[in-house]
């Protein structure tokens, strides 16, 4: 079956054209996503997809079209149905597509996020379908989201931080408590993080801290040593790298060594995003990315602690490094609640 899909994005392709194709199914892509905001967004968008479609191999249909004038036109004064008039212009163009050229089925990978109307999509989905007389392709690609983020991040792929529209962009940078004003969710691009009386528990109880944010970068440990943040994640990037260099080079460790240099890096480069943010909520967002890789990175060291007993050593001091980061990265967030 030769099926035409949809994408929002290069990032959530991936995974669905997988899942396609493992089933036998032959797959083009198709790029109709005429409302992202701003317009350079868009082309980044657009460009990563071309990005991905050359190192892949995937054959995609272009329909570059900046279409926000008609977007605000159809969606003015009934905010709460702009979800539902881009699930169908998309799929609509997506079916009438897929019925010219003569495709067997039509999907979108709209389907792969956790973030849309699941739902609505697949109803949209099956009526667009019936009504231009081809069938709609279903799959709750949700399941491979982390397979897609893995892999968009091996490639270095652009990944974008919210839906794609003008309203959505508008929600990552507001607060969403109505008391909150604009003003607020501004930060100086020279603020600085301070989180004091960071304590490192035993790593089989649950991991807690009573510290506040007050402004600063620097960081106090329970050894009572200052780190800047920038330096310490950048500094724990290249012990990772310079730990892998002595690791054997056979199968196993293969894979897991990409995983760890993967989460590792990402750390000091999330937390550079984190310093350089937009918003509050953007911060936060960033700061949130920085915990889960250091959390990730404690668990590739687990792995390649297990597959290599002779590295056990420097497997546990690493860990505690990732340990102690992912605590002040956790008291970080909770200094901002509220």
């Amino acid at each position: 079956m030769k099926i035409l899909l949809h994408i929002c994005c290069a990032n959530c392709a991936i995974s669905p054209i997988e899942k396609i194709r493992a089933e036998g199914n032959e797959v083009v892509g198709y790029f109709f996503n005429p409302n992202i905001h701003p317009y350079q967004e868009y082309q980044k968008r657009l460009d990563t997809l071309k990005q991905y479609s050359e190192k892949t191999g995937l054959s995609v249909i272009y329909r570059d079209e900046y279409l926000l004038e008609e977007f605000l036109r159809n969606v003015s004064h009934r905010e709460k149905e702009r979800c539902q008039y881009c699930y169908s212009l998309r799929l609509e163009a997506t079916a009438q597509e897929a019925k010219n050229q003569g495709f067997d089925a039509f999907s979108t990978t709209l389907l792969e996020s956790g973030h849309q109307n699941h739902a609505l999509i697949k109803e949209t989905g099956e009526r667009m379908g019936k009504e231009v007389g081809i069938p709609f392709y279903y799959e709750d690609f949700r399941q491979g989201w982390r397979r897609g983020v893995e892999v968009s991040k091996a490639m270095r792929l652009y990944r974008q931080q919210y839906c794609g529209c003008i309203y959505s962009e508008k929600e990552r940078f507001l607060k969403e408590s109505k008391e909150s004003k604009m003003s607020n969710d501004k930060v100086q691009s020279s603020k600085e993080i301070q989180t004091p009386n960071v304590k490192a528990k035993d790593s089989n109880k649950t991991q807690n801290s009573d510290a506040e944010v007050h402004g600063s970068k620097e960081i106090q440990t329970p050894n009572g040593k200052i780190y800047d943040l920038e330096e310490r994640t950048g500094r724990f990037g290249e012990m990772i790298i310079e730990f892998v260099k002595t690791l054997e080079r056979n199968e196993v460790n293969g894979r897991l060594i990409g995983q760890l240099v993967d989460a590792g890096t990402s750390v000091g480069a999330n937390y550079m995003e984190a310093d350089g943010a937009e918003s509050k909520k953007d911060f936060k967002h960033k700061i949130a990315i920085c915990k889960k890789e250091a959390k990730e990175s404690k668990h590739w060291l687990r792995m390649i602690r297990k597959a290599n007993p002779q590295k056990a050593a420097e497997c546990q001091k690493l860990w505690q490094e990732a340990h102690e980061l992912t605590l002040i990265f956790s008291s970080i967030i909770l200094g901002k609640k509220g």
